[in-house]
């Protein structure tokens, strides 16, 4: 094949594909927390993220995700002991520290392409985030 002949398959391949609807791959686009706010009335509240994604299905409700919380937010001892305010397990549970009462950022985050692991190094994240107050 000369490479006149290849460039003209490459072309009818390019156009091929343009009209049976070649796309862009599904993206993550955004992570939304509820509640949010969120308040633990007894000391903790379940948070669950949804997904909206850019091809469908459009949302997804739990949207797996790593859940991270403030290590200190000005709670911190000299030490760099961490003594509030707030812990977010893996499952989505805030949990407000024995005696701490305020509002503390709890943030969600995945990979914005959604065929990757959660943890995966070096790639493109979405986050989201919600304020949860402990009274």
């Amino acid at each position: 094949m000369n490479r006149i002949q290849a460039a003209i398959v490459i072309s009818a391949f390019t156009v091929v594909l343009t009209s049976c609807g070649g796309s862009s791959p599904r993206v993550l686009e955004s992570i939304s927390i509820s509640p949010n706010p969120a308040t633990a009335k007894n000391g903790s509240v379940q948070l669950i993220a949804t997904g909206t994604f850019s091809s469908s299905p459009v949302t997804v409700t739990p949207l797996p995700v790593v859940w991270t919380a403030s290590p200190c937010d000005n709670l911190c001892n000299a030490t760099s002991d961490v003594i509030g305010p707030i812990s977010v397990n893996s499952q989505g549970l805030a949990t407000c520290p024995s005696g701490f009462a305020g509002t503390g950022p709890v943030s969600a985050y995945a990979p914005k392409d959604p065929s990757l692991p959660l943890n995966t190094p070096k790639t493109t994240l979405v986050w989201g985030a919600t304020n949860v107050t402990c009274p």
